[in-house]
Order: C-alpha cells, then sequence, then structure tokens
C-alpha cells in the first residue's frame, strides 16, 4: 500500500469481497480473505487503516452474503458487533445489519450483555 492508510478504500475492498457470486468454495475464499484483511487491519492499523463504522458495516454485508450457515453467519456477526461497540463504532447501519441479520434472541443477549437495556431495542 503506497500513502496514507485509508478505512475506506479497505471497505471498498471488503465491498468487493462481499459481491463476489461464484460457487461454495469460491464464496468461502473471499470470506477467508475479507476476515485475513479485516484482522491485518486491526493489527495495523497504522499502515493499513483502523476499521471504522463503514469498515463494521461493510464486514457484516461479507458474512451476511458469504457465511456457509446460520450459526457461522450468527457467530460472526455478534464478534463483529461487540468489536464495533468496544471500539466507539456503532452506527445505525452496525446496529441494523446486526438487528435484520441475526435473531431476536442472539441480538437481545449480546445487547444486554453489553449494558443496553430491552427498551433501548428497537
Amino acid at each position: 500500500i503506497y500513502g496514507r492508510a485509508d478505512p475506506f478504500a479497505n471497505s471498498c475492498f471488503l465491498n468487493c469481497c462481499a459481491n463476489i457470486r461464484g460457487n461454495g468454495s469460491e464464496r468461502n475464499q473471499a470470506l477467508v480473505i475479507a476476515i485475513t484483511a479485516f484482522e491485518e487491519m486491526k493489527k495495523r492499523p497504522d499502515i493499513i487503516g483502523d476499521p471504522n463504522q463503514y469498515t463494521f458495516g461493510t464486514m457484516m454485508k461479507v458474512c451476511v452474503r458469504l457465511s456457509s450457515n446460520a450459526d457461522e453467519r450468527n457467530r460472526l456477526m455478534e464478534s463483529l458487533f461487540v468489536q464495533a461497540c468496544k471500539r466507539g463504532m456503532l452506527s445505525k447501519a452496525v446496529l441494523g445489519q446486526f438487528l435484520r441479520h441475526t435473531p431476536s434472541q442472539l441480538n437481545m443477549r449480546v445487547i444486554l450483555s453489553l449494558g443496553g437495556s430491552k427498551r433501548e431495542i428497537p
């Protein structure tokens, strides 16, 4: 990467992964590439760019589109949502993705574990 770290470019890269339309193996490979890139962003923010709310939202889109089953998708979505909250990257888009694409009992459990209340869950 040349120039300054750019979280928006990172989100664009993840979006490309999310839009892979191949067979199961190709989709799984795109998911692995996206997760690896996302983990690198967190390890090397000075070089690659620290994930922001757009990056988290785009990574959630990757998981929704490319996960091979509901258990995998739910596990990844929970992890991303918790990370976004702990990093101060919770946005309407991140919350909306989490609520739309996870079962209500999961999102309620996670939100309550983070100090939220039932009243605050849309």
